[in-house]
């Protein structure tokens, strides 16, 4: 016992009033416990039960959503002759078609470098700013006399208003006689216009790192041709040329040579959200089935339960209409290879699927799309359901209460408890002592009997 109180052991009884006081106190509890934790427990089974289905329903929803957006149904596929000139990407906003592109060149940056320094990357200079012009971009690099070429290198590579030039240090070069080191400068400013300019002033001897460098490669631009149209970039990527399309070149192509380029509907891509839609719906008619099932010693965690009952019922309702917002013929989901089999699930005829995409590719945004699309229908029943104010979140809501109540029960029964435990306690030592005052009685009146003159004659 946990009463504060202090325990005893009968002494005046010679019972076992400790072992009394707690089979009386356990026979209180017990049937308060055993009717809250039988509630407890089938409300933790309804919840597992709510909570897999709401998951298998958001299942169904997430697909049925992609469905839903005509965006998804105006997607482009690009198909080229070869990937190894030029890489492709395109919007929704692409016009179908096919087009004969080639690569006339890359853009570049430019590179400039040194002569060879003979005396190698310990070669010094004197003190001076090197000035590097991109465009109308600048920055400046200060050199002292006690700065090496490597040193160079490294100031002008680590410059924190660095516009995009690079330095290599190349050492043990020969260039005819001479043998030693030499800068190779370059620029990731691509495009016609952007040469890389580099100026000095201070020490004359800067003029070797500036004024006369070598021009090895200026800045020019992209250039493909698109079904004999000329288009020139400042850099690889080719954006909107085709409105909608992004081309990037990569290599370019033989003189003369072009390379197909084909703009088509992604029906593919519609075909995968169509399975995996009926993929989804599939696991759902699983766990539904499993979380009803009657089988006796192995029923469901919902088994007779009347939202599983309401949501089979709404679903199974909306896979044999019709969509009326249709012109065609393909307004239903069977028309389009979708049926239902005996076990609830969904069959998928790939073949009749293909035929309506090839067909009439243009209708199936009307069969799953606006208000009367299969989309859009089973979003708006699973949101019933699911949705922030949908009948499962409030079945879950009102059962969590309920929790939270027995939890409060079960506080205001232990309290009870250890009321009547206080008062059994108490009562029990009164008795025992009473007990005990009545033996002490008898004793005393014992002794006092055996000492009359009758006690005597009588023990003689």
């Amino acid at each position: 016992m946990n009463t504060g109180l202090i325990t005893f052991g009968g002494l005046g009884s010679g019972l076992d009033v400790n072992s009394i006081i707690d089979a009386l106190v356990q026979a209180e509890r017990a049937p308060l416990q055993f009717n809250l934790d039988r509630q407890e427990s089938q409300i933790q089974i309804t919840l597992s039960g709510l909570g897999a289905l709401k998951s298998a329903l958001s299942e169904i929803r997430s697909a049925a959503f992609e469905l839903s957006l005509a965006s998804n149904f105006n997607q482009r596929t690009v198909t080229t002759g070869s990937r190894e000139y030029f890489s492709t990407s395109a919007s929704t906003s692409a016009l179908i078609g096919n087009y004969d592109i080639e690569v006339k060149n890359l853009s570049s940056g430019s590179e400039l470098s040194t002569n060879i320094f003979t005396g190698g990357a310990t070669t010094t200079f004197g003190d001076g700013t090197l000035t590097f012009t991109l465009g109308s971009d600048t920055f400046d690099v200060a050199v002292s006399a006690s700065d090496t070429l490597q040193d160079i290198r490294n100031n002008i590579n680590d410059a924190t208003d660095n516009i995009g030039v690079s330095v290599n240090l190349l050492n043990d070069v020969t260039i005819g006689p001479d043998t030693g080191s030499l800068l190779r400068i370059s620029s990731d400013k691509s495009g016609t216009g952007n040469d890389l300019v580099v100026t000095y002033s201070g020490d004359a001897s800067l003029a070797d790192l500036s004024d006369n460098l070598n021009i090895d490669t200026t800045a020019k631009d992209a250039v493909i041709e698109v079904d004999g149209f000329s288009i020139s970039s400042s850099t690889n990527l080719f954006s909107n040329v085709l409105e909608g399309v992004d081309i990037t070149a990569k290599k370019a192509n033989t003189l003369g040579e072009t390379t197909n380029m084909a703009i088509t509907q992604n029906t593919k891509a519609i075909k995968n959200k169509i399975e995996a839609f009926v993929e989804a719906f599939n696991n759902y008619a699983e766990v539904s089935g499993t979380l009803g099932q009657t089988v006796e010693g192995d029923q469901g965690l919902l088994v007779g339960d009347y939202t599983l009952r309401q949501v089979n019922s709404a679903l199974r309702n909306s896979m044999v209409k019709t969509n009326s917002a249709v012109s065609g013929n393909f307004n239903s989901l069977s028309a389009i290879g979708i049926t239902t089999t005996r076990t609830g699930q969904l069959e998928l005829d790939s073949d009749i699927l293909d035929d309506a995409l090839a067909s009439n590719f243009e209708q199936f945004d009307e069969l799953f799309t606006g208000t009367s699309g299969f989309g859009e229908i089973f979003v708006n029943i699973i949101d019933q359901y699911t949705g922030a104010e949908g009948s499962i979140i409030e079945r879950e809501n009102g059962l969590n209460q309920r929790l939270k109540r027995i939890d409060e029960q079960r506080i205001a029964q232990e309290y009870r408890i250890d009321q009547l435990q206080t008062r059994l306690i108490k009562q029990f030592a009164a008795m025992d002592s009473l007990v005990a005052q009545l033996n002490n009685t008898g004793s005393f009146l014992v002794q006092q009997l055996s000492k009359t003159p009758y006690a005597s004659k009588d023990s003689k």
